[in-house]
């Protein structure tokens, strides 16, 4: 629909955007190409060009916390933002009194969002995430499906780059899950380690059959029962050859925190593209408030400086593409009355396990995930228990609790072994060991290290809500407040984790590791997780009676007004975010771009 200009009061700009993170730098890029007058505002600061990157990359190896922001700071670029390093993320999250669990997940405010720390992985969502509430009767449906997306899926490939492997789609996940891709990917896949070819090699085509009392066995066509279990490659917004003019991956093994050839896609590839279209960027800009006219549209967007003063921009359209945090803050901020904002706050918990295998199986090799164990990302049991994929580590254990091998702090007393936590914090200040007998088991332990990662999806729970605390940030804008549990009341997170206990437990037994070797973080009264970074709902798309947005990302009640980003997303299913975000983006872009041009058109 038109949106009824008036030209007495015409705005600086066509469009402004709020968040320069992947969703943001697409729509920039794609509207500045079409000559429209855009203007970014981001929260944080610019970070050193290509050759900083190093610069970069030694902040993080001399850092002692090796925390997935160290790259980043000294260099005067964050903007206030939780802190990876405090699991409760203390400092800029506030929780209200009857809270149940830390909101583990965390996010980068500088110019390219996180996108500087994420690993690329490049999943699409199954078609049934798409149809929760029909199929399995949780959740909720969306206002659109997966062939609707599936165009916009491909194009958003094409426009980052993303490694994958066509054959295994035909094969697998068309007949499995009917994933079906229009389009072959831009690039092959990346290829899979030798820590890959070893669990492959013990699981590959066997039957999983121990499932958790209740829930519903598979039935396969032969008659037998049980998963049937198959590795599957990773797609990648990562170049395996030359693409975009950057080079293709040579195995840091850094893909968080930085990539440091931008190898890997971060949003500054659109950014610099949308800027040497005439876009433009203000940094150091923290949107404060968006001011509504008397119809509901947005008349100005305020921001404040890092220096303290105030400014402000026009614009016919106002994009928020923050993060599933900032997206309600601003709004809550704003006044907006819709009870629906800030609420339905999901993540992917996390559970992982460790093992050492019998012989090296040479981790650190790669990106930090080639290859994933995808049977468990749909089926019937999904009435019961959260879907989940299972990602094989090639980082070790550094991303376990202790940070080994190197260690992120020194244990209190010895453990049961001096294989775990295994890190040389451990082995020196517990077990005495130096000289050759450190470096020997340093290089027995370290080539055996495997880390099973499983991230599973969470229902969408009104009550997982962002509001607005009391306590003001560096800046004085109120810090987010925070209402958070992982689990629902049946369990469905929790049924989950026991089922990926013994999915574990089944692939280190086929390895031949023995238990005394496997580190399982058994299912306890805590709800032992992790945060995947994945921060998804708190501006949903569905239905004007109890949502933010339309199927187009357009608010209900700011005709002017859309938001993009994971925000949006009424469930979470198993995939990483970023391909499903983007593809709305991409797919917003276009809608915004027609509305600009029929607006032109207008007398």
């Amino acid at each position: 629909m038109a949106l009824k200009i008036r030209r007495a009061q015409e705005p600086e700009f066509d469009v402004v955007i709020v968040g320069s993170g992947v969703a943001g730098a697409l729509v920039a890029d794609r509207l500045a190409a079409a000559r429209h007058r855009v203007l970014i505002l981001e929260a944080g600061g610019v970070p050193p060009d290509t050759l900083g990157r190093w610069a970069m990359m030694h902040s993080y190896v001399t850092s002692p916390a090796k925390s997935p922001d160290a790259p980043y700071c000294g260099y005067g670029i964050l903007a206030p933002q939780p802190n990876p390093v405090d699991p409760k993320n203390t400092g800029y999250y506030d929780y209200d009194s009857g809270n149940k669990e830390p909101f583990k997940s965390y996010y980068e405010r500088l110019v390219g969002g996180s996108t500087w720390h994420w690993q690329g992985i490049y999943l699409r969502m199954l078609p049934s995430d798409f149809r929760m509430k029909s199929h399995y009767n949780v959740g909720r449906d969306w206002p659109l499906t997966y062939e609707e997306l599936e165009e916009w899926y491909v194009r958003a490939e094409y426009e980052l780059g993303v490694a994958g492997n066509d054959k295994q789609n035909d094969e697998f996940l068309l007949p499995t899950f009917g994933a079906f891709r229009s389009r072959p990917f831009p690039m092959p896949e990346l290829p899979p380690t030798y820590l890959d070819a070893q669990i492959g090699a013990a699981v590959q085509g066997a039957a999983f059959t121990d499932f958790i009392p209740g829930a519903p066995v598979p039935k396969n066509p032969d008659g037998s029962r049980g998963v049937r279990v198959r590795l599957t490659n990773v797609p990648h917004a990562i170049n395996s050859q030359p693409f975009q003019g950057r080079p293709a991956c040579d195995g840091h093994t850094s893909c968080v925190p930085l990539c440091p050839i931008r190898a890997r896609y971060d949003a500054t590839v659109h950014l610099d593209r949308a800027l040497a279209a005439g876009a433009a960027l203000r940094t150091q800009a923290v949107v404060t408030r968006l001011e509504f006219d008397r119809e509901g549209r947005v008349s100005r967007v305020h921001y404040k400086r890092w220096d303290k003063s105030e400014g402000s921009a026009t614009g016919h359209i106002v994009v928020l593409a923050a993060n599933g945090i900032e997206n309600p803050k601003i709004l809550l901020l704003s006044n907006a009355k819709n009870d629906a904002i800030g609420r339905f706050l999901m993540d992917h918990p996390i559970r992982q396990s460790f093992a050492l295998a019998p012989r090296a199986v040479y981790p650190f090799r790669g990106p930090q995930t080639t290859s994933d164990i995808e049977v468990f990302r749909d089926g019937a049991f999904r009435s019961t228990y959260a879907a989940f994929k299972t990602s094989i580590k090639n980082d070790g254990w550094s991303t376990n609790m202790t940070g080994a091998p190197r260690g992120n702090a020194v244990p209190a007393a010895r453990g049961a072994t001096d294989k775990n936590p295994g890190t040389l914090l451990d082995l020196v200040k517990n077990w005495n060991y130096f000289g050759t007998t450190l470096r020997t088991k340093l290089t027995d332990y370290v080539p055996r290290h495997i880390t099973l990662n499983s991230a599973c999806e969470q229902l969408p729970d009104k009550d997982n809500r962002v509001r607005l605390s009391s306590n003001l940030d560096a800046l004085g804008i109120p810090r987010p407040l925070l209402s958070y549990r992982v689990d629902d009341a049946a369990g469905y997170v929790r049924k989950s984790f026991q089922q990926i206990v013994k999915f574990h437990a089944w692939v280190f037994t086929r390895m031949g590791i023995p238990s005394a070797d496997q580190f399982l973080l058994s299912d306890d009264p805590a709800l032992n997780y992790g945060g995947s970074g994945h921060i998804m709902g708190t501006t949903i798309m569905g239905s004007k009676r109890d949502s933010v947005v339309d199927k187009d990302c357009r608010a209900h009640d700011h005709s002017n007004l859309y938001i993009l980003g994971s925000s949006v997303f009424p469930t979470g299913s198993t995939a990483n975010p970023t391909s499903t975000l983007a593809a709305l983006a991409l797919r917003a872009a276009r809608q915004i771009g027609d509305e600009l041009r029929r607006n032109r058109r207008e007398p």
